[in-house]
Parts: C-alpha cells; structure tokens; sequence
C-alpha cells in the first residue's frame, strides 16, 4: 500500500466525489469565524496533504441487520498506540472543524492506495474489539461485533479559503 499524499490526492479526485461544505457557502464568512490553535494546526496539516485518512467505530448485530451504533468518531490516528484521551481531543477538533464547514468527513469515500493499519491495527481498535467481545457474554447484549469504516477528511471550499488566509488567524 502506498502512503503517499499526492498519489492519495490524485486517485481521491478521480472518484468524482465533491467535497463542499454544508451546501450553503454563502452563509460562511472569514470574519465570523473563531478558529483556535488546534485547528489551524490540522488545517495546515489537511492543506500539506490534501486529504487524510479518518475512521469510526461501530457496533452491529449478526442477529438484527439493521442494529448499528457509532460508537467512536470521528477517528483520526497519529501513531498506532495513540490513546482514547488523544483521540477524544482530535474527534473535537474534527468535530469542531466540520460544524464550521471547513472539512468533509466522508466515511463512504476511503483513501485508495493509502494504508489504513494505524486505524485498523490501532492498540484503541483492538480494546475497541475487545469490549465488544466482553459484551457478547451478555445474552442480552446486541450489538456483538465490532467494525471499523475507512473514510477520508478534506477541505471544503469554504475551508480551501480559510487556509488560503489562515495566517490571519489568531490563535
């Protein structure tokens, strides 16, 4: 598998998928808009390299089809034994991020080529599957297998002209 951002980028952009932000660009402005350090920091991160990988975390039934729960996300994973609380502070900032429509998370377009075995082999997936398993005790206990969904951030175009003016930002 190949890590590298801009063959990612250039694949990613032959899915034909558009990423904008809430439909409503109008509505977003440079002045309204409250940034803190935390972001600006994963912007600058998103515009070196165009996109980056993101997961979640879900709970299903083998028995009911229809019974899922989102159980963690957005994922964004730095290093393969990052913790929950590491996490959790990234979910916000991402959080946070796409609710001012500046990025899309999009779990229905994952990165082709890219390597996703810091989500999939992650020390929080593995305690993720575990609980998971722990719960499969309880007869009374839906949701009995653990699942993760391979996803892609990138900026929106509202989000594309933040960054062009980031500097301006206070943190």
């Amino acid at each position: 598998m190949n890590n590298d951002p801009n063959k990612t980028q250039a694949i990613h952009k032959d899915q034909n998928h558009s990423h904008s932000c809430c439909g409503d660009c109008c509505a977003h402005t440079l002045e309204s808009l409250t940034i803190n350090s935390k972001e600006i920091s994963f912007l600058k991160k998103l515009v070196k390299c165009s996109y980056l990988p993101v997961s979640r975390f879900i709970m299903s039934s083998s028995i009911e089809e229809e019974a899922w729960l989102e159980s963690l996300a957005p994922v964004y994973i730095n290093s393969i034994d990052d913790s929950m609380e590491t996490v959790k502070e990234i979910r916000t900032v991402l959080s946070e991020l796409e609710k001012k429509g500046l990025i899309s998370l999009d779990y229905d377009i994952p990165l082709q080529d890219y390597d996703y075995t810091q989500h999939t082999k992650s020390a929080l997936f593995s305690y993720f599957k575990e609980t998971v398993n722990e719960g499969k005790r309880n007869p009374s206990f839906l949701f009995d297998t653990a699942e993760i969904e391979l996803g892609s951030i990138a900026l929106t175009e509202f989000g594309e002209r933040v960054s062009e003016n980031i500097e301006s930002f206070a943190c």
